[in-house]
């Protein structure tokens, strides 16, 4: 493991390194502004310098769809619609792109590659915890549930990026990558619970308390200075209750990018992979 806040030293990467590709972030709905800044705009920055003095020919940059900000997104293409940023996470990824695509020249190549909800197996992150949400029973909707989501598969995800590798269309160029389905969060989460052998999701929370009890739970923690989350912040209902689907059309017409595992058949992975790992509550 390497802390690259603390690292600043020439020669970073070993001789002969010709791509980056820069993955590493602080992916949170939760914390300050300076934070983020830190961890994902200044080592980003801090990359491109190294990778530039050492001679690297390409640097591929993992974003994150949510620098679209959230509104009504059906077919959003890279160039827009693009809503307010409500959160540091997405103005730190953000600021993170700009420098990328500013550091672009003859000799050195940057593209950025924005993913939608990566899951699959091993999903700590965002499946497994609903998954465990929905076996225990609380885990519900926000509104009605029928609001567009954009699931990518990982192992789709890495054939984007590995496309860009080497590909002159893809200089200076933002990319786009999910499932390209219009799927909703109901959807998703009817067919896995049937995966699972367990009872859909049956709350649905009106947006208007969502809101309201993000904004309380928001408050008080930023109160009492907690490091972890509320249950709630104003950064999921936003994801949950807008259509949050994008196009993939920029990136297949100029990456060759066609994403090979549909949604059934990813939750059903990521399901099976769950079960293996994790034993129904008792009760469910």
């Amino acid at each position: 493991n390497l802390d690259l806040e603390k690292t600043d030293a020439g020669g970073f990467f070993p001789a002969g390194t010709e791509i980056v590709i820069h993955a590493a972030a602080l992916a949170y709905d939760w914390g300050s502004l300076d934070l983020f800044k830190r961890v994902n705009t200044e080592v980003t920055e801090k990359l491109l310098r190294f990778s530039q003095e050492s001679g690297c020919r390409q640097f591929i940059y993992i974003s994150s769809i949510s620098v679209h900000g959230f509104g009504n997104h059906v077919e959003t293409t890279e160039e827009g619609p693009y809503y307010p940023l409500i959160n540091p996470y997405q103005v730190s990824k953000k600021a993170a792109e700009e420098a990328v695509l500013a550091a672009d020249s003859p000799a050195f190549d940057t593209a950025v590659i924005r993913p939608g909800n990566v899951y699959g197996p091993g999903d700590t992150t965002t499946f497994f915890p609903i998954f465990e949400a929905m076996e225990r029973g609380i885990m519900g909707y926000i509104g009605k549930g029928g609001s567009l989501t954009c699931p990518v598969y990982v192992t789709d995800l890495t054939e984007a990026v590995a496309a860009c590798i080497g590909c002159p269309a893809a200089k200076a160029q933002i990319f786009n990558i999910t499932g390209g389905e219009k799927t909703t969060w109901e959807m998703l989460l009817n067919l896995a619970a049937e995966k699972l052998g367990i009872k859909p999701p049956r709350i649905h929370l009106p947006v208007f308390l969502a809101k309201a009890a993000a904004g309380f739970l928001e408050g008080i923690f930023s109160l009492v200075k907690a490091k972890n989350a509320p249950a709630l912040t104003h950064y999921r209902v936003d994801m949950l209750v807008h259509n949050y689907h994008f196009s993939i059309a920029k990136a297949a017409n100029l990456l060759g990018y066609a994403p090979k595992i549909m949604w059934p058949e990813g939750i059903a992975l990521t399901a099976e992979d769950y079960r293996k790992l994790h034993k129904p509550h008792a009760g469910v």
